[in-house]
């Protein structure tokens, strides 16, 4: 069975390749590697630079930014271009990336970036050279870096993202993915998730169909599911049980929803309630919906920060 390929910057995987020659073990990547298969990258050993080695940073040129090691007044900047560019030419199929956060190459979102020549950073974080390639060409996969996933949300999107994108490229059929995948995808964007059922609902799917309605997941998890969203939804399944529930049953339900909104529950908190009900009767099309495990249980983890769970 294919598992999701992650490619992850080479220093969150215990190899010590950091300027500073020290390792780093990251525990969100310990954790994967039993379900993922990982593939490893340094773009700055990549060009050649040796362990320890001096600090690199961004700075900004006018309207351009560079890699340089400001000691020696060395520019990188081509040489990251162009190892960014053979090394995402050869990748044939990849699920998702986990890039080191704040590194001038790899990070995603929070990279200092200094004036030409000057000790402090200017009031703005920006892109790693390396990173910025990966994002131009990848936009519909998940990339994140290692200090967001020790939030649980970001986490718990990111994995169910990769997960699902791994289920729709293992699926047979796709009208099988769309069945069980069907309340995940709704969370998402209810807009897209009817266009994808106007796809399905063809009587004989062509190649451009298929190809059609892949290109919609990618779409569709794009999104970000909001706790509007995922309250619509659970209210919609629950009102198939109300008419076998007692009053007080419907009322604890009610108050659990409320609890959930004003963020004094998680949303797993929920859906354990509302699995409870599916178990109860027998409802299998509910239970084999990945919206309740999208992705292997085992790495669910609560190890972390905490801010944010209740979205």
């Amino acid at each position: 069975m294919r598992k999701p390929k992650l490619i992850i910057s080479k220093c969150l995987n215990s190899e010590k390749c950091r300027y500073n020659g020290q390792s780093y073990d990251d525990k969100v990547i310990s954790l994967l590697r039993k379900y993922v298969d990982l593939e490893t990258v340094c773009p700055e050993t990549g060009i050649g630079l040796k362990v320890p080695r001096n600090p690199i940073r961004i700075e900004k040129y006018d309207d351009k930014y560079k890699l340089v090691e400001p000691s020696d007044n060395i520019d990188y900047t081509s040489q990251m271009m162009e190892f960014a560019e053979e090394f995402l030419s050869n990748i044939d199929d990849v699920d998702g990336f986990i890039l080191k956060s704040k590194s001038p190459s790899c990070g995603i979102r929070d990279v200092k970036v200094y004036p030409k020549n000057q000790k402090c950073s200017i009031n703005k974080k920006g892109q790693g050279i390396f990173s910025s390639k990966i994002i131009e060409k990848y936009s519909t996969i998940p990339i994140e870096d290692e200090g967001r996933l020790k939030n649980y949300n970001i986490r718990d999107e990111f994995l169910t993202k990769i997960f699902t994108i791994n289920n729709l490229k293992c699926e047979n059929s796709i009208l099988d993915f769309h069945n069980k995948n069907s309340l995940l995808l709704k969370s998402y964007d209810e807009e897209i998730y009817n266009d994808l059922n106007n796809i399905i609902i063809k009587e004989n799917m062509d190649e451009d169909d298929k190809t059609l309605y892949k290109n919609k997941v990618y779409e569709i998890l794009n999104n970000k599911r909001d706790k509007s969203k995922r309250l619509n939804l659970i209210k919609n399944i629950f009102e198939k049980y109300k008419t076998y529930l007692s009053k007080n049953e419907i009322n604890y339900f009610s108050n659990l929803l409320k609890f959930y909104e004003n963020g004094k529950i998680p949303f797993s908190s929920v859906i354990v309630a509302i699995q409870i009900y599916a178990t109860r009767f027998d409802d299998k099309d509910l239970l084999n919906q990945t919206f309740f495990n999208p992705y292997p249980i085992e790495l669910i983890s609560i190890a972390d920060s905490g801010k944010g769970r209740n979205l």
